[in-house]
């Protein structure tokens, strides 16, 4: 029994000798390193408060150019023995103590955040300026590991005196104040000599989060680490009982004129703010704000000066119909953001409608349900659906029809889609089931916006953002691969390492081939005979229109085989208390009538640089496919038929974008006399004559979908359809 726990002792022994060995190795190693990189401190500490951080377009336009660094260095001598004090006691009490490791601290740290408790660093003031000079705050045991290393090499290479003094004039303490000479004149508007030893404590703590526990952003934090430090300091010796019951009770008076140095240029602004953003979730440990970094992105500058432009005319244009707002995404096939206009005034509403906005999509949403059917084989792209009555409860439980469409028979699935009809898209919402056609949307489509599982989410209830719509249509251009947005390629920190790379992350086949390029051909015919055949002059045009019911909001999501572009337009104002509020437009404001014609303009313009070839695109062509078939009573009605002219439904697209012609005025087509088949008698013959497909009336110049039938003479139908009418 002896041998065994000999042979295992002796193996234990081995092992432990090898890791020793390896720490050893690795340790001399890091500092093998860290000796070399020492040399680099001070053109380190010279880049850093020098250079500015740099945010470009892709073709090299400087967006902006963020100088927020305010020093007011100081020598150590000048610095007062307080606030001297409150730093060490804020950051490394045994400073003088130890060569750079503070090993006890480290243990405390360790034990603390192993017993969940209070989670400490266990840094000392030499390593925490390690880490900010050389490692860029990254989290990981091969930085503490380097961290180390560099520590005790500034301590060989530098006297204490001088770590101080390099500590206090470098550190960021939040609200653009390097140093503490800084923050003196930022958060109490005062030199350093007259700092109470309460201020020069509060200053102390803002270095371990100066963005978020500084006083001006959380003054309760604030107040909370100034008494910590008060008590370390105390502990220490540094003040007195009489000092400290003075400074705990001390009022915290901040200075009033918050000293901020802005950015030298801020170009495309609503797509330089969504950088900040993006930047913070993806980087949240770098701080770009302390310049030197160099920030690469998407946007083309050119493109985006002209989408802003555009949409800026577009709404002086129709501001006497109301229209007050737009917004305009356009990115590539690889989620590229080349151009991003998130309102038309950035000086009065900062705002971003493309990221931020939570509008209704009205029918732009349509396409989301009818793929969900496709994929569930409920419906097929090449096949109808019914068209009868489809009836709902509106919030006073009172049952209504749904307007646009619902005549009876049914029609094709692309042209229900083609012309925006609204029965159709209630029916495909009740085959799919509402909670399943969220969970798809979420799902398949990348939403992430809160939907509401109502019937009417057919018809666009529930509010997404422009950002969203690109997203989710970006499935139906990849044939059934999802792309998702970004703006930053690449960014750099102040020594030139790349910290991060961006590029296009892509869900495959988030919806499948069939379903994707079935709606495709469908968004095809809404551009080339449909809705939003404004847009149908860009080269491999696919898209759909949305109008909301209520006339707040107007849509053309659309896309080409390279670009992808999500417009809108809305009547946006401010109540007297300065709240935004949205209001209706005049019924001329339509997707397909306003949107659509931004969007083939922007994107018309955005194939001059990024050019596609013609095609022909599989199922896309007329929509004239309707067919009627015997009429079948409507689900769920027993006793209660459809009025004429309901009132419109709460939550619904009631509207149809109209066709082109001229407004006011009926459109017939010459009647023919039609000889009926296998006679040649005229006096038999019949009068071919277009009517409404929704109404049964005589098709007008504003009916979307029209078929055509023969009367005999005597009994042709001479009033016009009451349901679709010119504005206003």
């Amino acid at each position: 029994m002896a041998r065994p726990l000999k042979s295992a002792f002796v193996a234990a022994l081995i092992v432990t000798n090898v890791v020793i060995l390896a720490g050893a190795l690795m340790a001399a190693r890091r500092i093998e390193a860290a000796a070399a990189m020492i040399p680099e401190l001070p053109q380190r500490m010279v880049a850093s408060f020098g250079r500015p951080t740099v945010i470009l377009s892709s073709d090299g336009k400087v967006l902006m150019t963020l100088t927020t660094e305010y020093r007011n260095p100081k020598r150590l001598a000048a610095i007062p023995e307080h606030v001297q004090h409150a730093i060490l006691a804020a950051e490394d009490k045994r400073f003088y103590d130890h060569s750079g490791v503070d090993y006890r601290g480290l243990m405390r740290a360790a034990w603390s955040t192993a017993s969940g408790k209070r989670v400490e660093g266990g840094s000392t003031l030499s390593m925490q300026l390690a880490k900010q000079v050389f490692s860029n705050s990254e989290k990981s045991v091969e930085r503490k590991m380097q961290d180390i290393a560099l520590a005790m090499e500034i301590e060989r290479s530098l006297t204490k005196d001088q770590i101080l003094e390099f500590y206090m004039n470098y550190v960021y303490f939040g609200s653009g104040a390097y140093g503490v000479g800084a923050a003196a004149s930022v958060y109490f508007g005062k030199e350093l000599d007259d700092l109470t030893i309460a201020e020069a404590a509060m200053i102390a703590r803002c270095a371990r989060r100066p963005s978020k526990d500084n006083p001006f952003a959380d003054l309760e934090t604030a107040t909370f680490n100034r008494n910590l430090v008060l008590a370390t300091m105390h502990e220490q010796g540094w003040i007195t009982d009489a000092e400290l019951a003075e400074a705990k009770s001390e009022p915290v008076k901040l200075a009033k004129n918050r000293r901020f140095v802005p950015g030298s240029t801020k170009l495309a602004p609503y797509f330089t703010d969504f950088v900040f953003k993006e930047l913070h979730r993806l980087l949240p440990q770098t701080d770009v704000t302390k310049g030197g970094y160099r920030v690469e992105t998407t946007l083309d500058y050119g493109l985006d000066q002209y989408t802003a432009q555009e949409v800026r005319r577009l709404v002086r244009r129709y501001q006497g119909s109301d229209v007050t707002q737009g917004a305009f995404l356009l990115m590539d096939s690889g989620g590229k953001i080349l151009a991003m206009t998130g309102g038309v005034d950035y000086q009065r509403n900062q705002f971003n409608a493309v990221t931020d906005g939570s509008r209704q999509p009205g029918s732009s949403f349509k396409p989301i349900i009818y793929a969900a059917a496709f994929e569930k084989g409920i419906l097929s792209p090449r096949g109808s659906i019914r068209n009868d009555p489809f009836m709902i409860k509106d919030d006073h439980g009172v049952r209504r029809a749904i307007r646009g469409g619902g005549k009876g028979g049914s029609v094709s699935v692309r042209s229900a889609l083609a012309m925006s009809i609204n029965t159709p898209a209630m029916w495909a919402n009740k085959m799919v089931g509402s909670n399943n056609a969220v969970h798809f949307a979420h799902t398949r489509f990348g939403f992430t916006s809160e939907l509401p599982a109502v019937e009417t989410l057919a018809l666009g209830a529930g509010s997404v953002s422009l950002l969203e719509m690109g997203r989710a249509y970006s499935a139906f251009q990849g044939a059934g691969d999802r792309t998702e947005p970004y703006a930053i390629v690449k960014v750099t920190d102040p020594s030139g390492k790349v910290i991060y790379r961006g590029g296009s992350l892509v869900e495959k086949l988030a919806l499948s081939s069939s379903a994707a390029m079935g709606m495709d051909s469908c968004l095809r015919a809404v551009v080339t005979s449909g809705t939003g055949r404004a847009a149908g002059s860009v080269v491999n045009a696919r898209g759909k229109t949305g109008t909301t019911s209520d006339n707040k909001d107007a849509w053309f999501c659309g896309y080409t085989d390279r670009l992808i572009g999500i417009g809108w337009v809305g009547n946006e104002y401010r109540t007297s208390s300065g709240a935004v509020r949205y209001g209706a437009m005049s019924s001329a404001i339509m997707g397909g009538y306003i949107v659509a014609p931004l969007w083939a303009d922007i994107v018309g313009r955005a194939q001059r640089s990024y050019p596609e070839k013609a095609r022909s695109i599989t199922g896309g062509g007329s929509t004239r496919e309707y067919r009627e078939e015997p009429r079948e009573e409507p689900e769920n009605v027993v006793e209660e038929p459809p009025a004429e002219e309901p009132d419109k439904p709460v939550n619904e697209d009631t509207k149809l974008d109209r066709p082109e012609g001229e407004p006011g005025r009926v459109v017939e087509e010459p009647t023919r006399t039609i000889p009926p088949a296998g006679t040649g008698n005229a006096g038999d013959s019949l009068i071919a004559v277009e009517l409404c497909a929704d109404s049964g009336a005589r098709a007008t110049a504003y009916c979307p979908e029209r078929v055509r039938r023969r009367f005999p003479p005597g009994q042709v139908p001479s009033k016009g359809c009451p349901i679709h009418r010119p504005p206003n």
